[in-house]
């Protein structure tokens, strides 16, 4: 259903804006995903202020739904389920750049460089949602529905990998606390990323009812 409404979007005037506002707001969550683990993992000094990217993200979110309301104030009988579809994406992408904000502030908390075996595990886990970030980009963008079942599938398996590491964490005696914490959140925070990612592709791939969950048909 998606793949088909997506087609008629890109051709009219006020969804086909509303299209790619969503793109541009996945773009900028992109950026401050990327920016906010550079400032936490690497130390980056901070050359932007993620609380106004944050802002522009928010404003983004505003003019779609406003677009959408006019579309369907305009055309109350057109693909209503797509419209909601859009709305429920657009949310996700907001939660994407709140926990990229906390990421930010967990640097500031903790501003000695991190080390040790859980940050290589974590890292590895970065780089798989980075990947995950630019193939459901793609999902939305094509309206490409195995893309999509794709990200689905690496969040269910990056997922478990996050609480593994929260697990391992509670049952180390030899770890300092504040450690301990930093990670435990370092990977809860990645883990609902990742899940915000699979949300959003399961809007190319499900029909409404069934956002963010499992295709009826899936192994």
């Amino acid at each position: 259903m998606f793949r088909e409404f997506f087609r008629i979007w890109k051709k009219t005037g006020l969804l086909s804006e509303a299209v790619k506002e969503v793109e541009e707001m996945l773009l900028v969550a992109k950026d401050m995903f990327d920016f906010s683990l550079r400032v936490l993992m690497d130390k980056e000094k901070e050359r932007e202020d993620i609380y106004q990217i944050d802002q522009q993200l928010n404003k983004l979110q505003i003019d779609v739904r406003r677009r959408i309301l006019e579309h369907l104030s305009l055309s109350p009988q057109q693909d209503v389920t797509s419209c909601l579809i859009l709305i429920t994406i657009v949310i996700d992408v907001e939660r994407i750049g709140d926990y990229s904000k906390n990421l930010i502030e967990l640097s500031h908390k903790y501003p000695r460089r991190l080390e040790g075996k859980y940050i290589e595990r974590i890292r590895g886990i970065e780089k798989e949602i980075t990947e995950l970030f630019d193939e459901t980009i793609n999902a939305f963008k094509n309206a490409d529905i195995q893309l999509g079942k794709n990200v689905m599938e690496r969040h269910a398996r990056l997922a478990p990998l996050c609480e593994k590491i929260v697990e391992d964490l509670i049952e180390d005696a030899r770890i300092s606390s504040k450690m301990g914490i930093v990670c435990a959140l370092l990977a809860r925070h990645l883990k609902r990323v990742s899940a915000h990612l699979k949300n959003i592709a399961s809007g190319v791939v499900n029909p409404f009812h069934r956002l963010g969950y499992k295709p009826k048909n899936w192994r």
